[in-house]
């Protein structure tokens, strides 16, 4: 059916399928009805189960690398017994070395054994001092300080 104007109308065009594209298949001849969303129910679940699946993988992520950080520590503080033992060993021949020296020299045994000994003692003390310095850091100082103001501050609202 023509009409006096020569156009075709909207029911009369048709594309033969050889020339339709994808687009213009998917657009015009296989067109789907648009389905209902999910009731809210089924859309709140869903998103629960994402939420703790997503919790439940980051836990197991912080257990794994918590295992493998154990594991690395352990590493560590074994080379650093063999370190420590490689270095009392070493002052031990510093300080056999010394003593020698110092008999070689003319110092009786048991002075030199004595100056030796106190050296030790000295050097012994000023770690102590150091790691006394070291322990207000142990205290949390900051974080008691927070806790408190927190408290005080709930104590003022109340």
């Amino acid at each position: 059916m023509v009409h006096a104007c020569d156009c075709a109308h909207p029911q009369q065009l048709t594309i033969p399928p050889t020339q339709q594209t994808p687009a213009m298949a998917t657009t015009f001849s296989q067109a789907t009805p648009q389905t209902a969303p999910p009731p809210l129910s089924r859309r709140i679940t869903a998103l629960a189960r994402d939420v703790a699946d997503i919790v439940r993988d980051h836990l197991e992520l912080a257990a794994l690398e918590a295992q493998r950080a154990a594991i690395s520590l352990a590493k560590v503080l074994s080379a650093a017994v063999v370190v420590s033992i490689l270095v009392v060993t070493a002052w031990l021949s510093f300080v056999a070395s010394a003593i020698v020296w110092a008999t070689d020299e003319g110092v009786s045994w048991p002075v030199a054994l004595i100056v030796a000994g106190i050296a030790n003692l000295v050097l012994a003390a000023g770690a102590v001092f150091w790691m006394r310095a070291q322990l207000g850091d142990w205290a949390f100082p900051a974080t008691r300080r927070q806790l408190q103001r927190t408290a005080d501050d709930v104590t003022e609202d109340a």
